[in-house]
């Protein structure tokens, strides 16, 4: 079996992205004609390139997700669709960032994190720090939590002595 593995690129401008009514499904019509419903989008680099590069995906039967085609950047999207799809993009991809660690224990084989966001606070569980927590750099790590939320500490260097205290058990 051959697959196609050409990207076929959007063209923001003339899109129309739009709330289906009684619903919290999003459509996407296309320049061309097309539409889609029940649409996702996707950062192909959300660290690195959070402004472009974003995948139109919709799901097909058994919840497969299949790419229609992708941005290359939103520059010349309508403002009523790129706002949509912007809180679509926030929603998906809501990273708090972690500004103290309160306590770091282990229950039932998991770590459990209390700790202080921008967002406030949050208590959250990770399995293990090695499959689930991420290096970006010697002092940025990506946090993915048992229940697929994400955190970020973004420079371990500026927590406090304790917060540190409590990460270094983990090491």
């Amino acid at each position: 079996m051959t697959q196609n593995l050409s990207i076929r690129w959007l063209d923001p401008t003339g899109v129309v992205i739009e709330r289906m009514p009684d619903s919290v499904m999003v459509r996407i019509r296309l320049p061309n004609g097309e539409v889609y419903e029940d649409v996702q989008f996707a950062r192909a680099f959300p660290l690195s390139h959070a402004q472009g590069y974003v995948s139109v995906l919709r799901r097909e039967e058994r919840d497969k997700l299949v790419e229609i085609g992708m941005f290359r950047t939103l520059d010349g999207m309508p403002e009523p669709s790129r706002q949509i799809l912007e809180e679509e993009l926030d929603r998906r991809y809501f990273t708090p960032v972690i500004e103290k660690v309160y306590s770091l224990t282990e229950e039932y084989g998991q770590h459990r994190w209390d700790v202080e966001t921008d967002r406030g606070r949050r208590v959250f569980y990770v399995r293990n720090w090695r499959d689930h927590v991420h290096e970006l750099s010697p002092v940025r790590y990506l946090i993915v939590a048992v229940d697929g939320s994400r955190y970020e500490i973004r420079d371990l260097n500026a927590l406090d002595s304790k917060s540190r205290a409590w990460l270094e058990q983990l090491g």
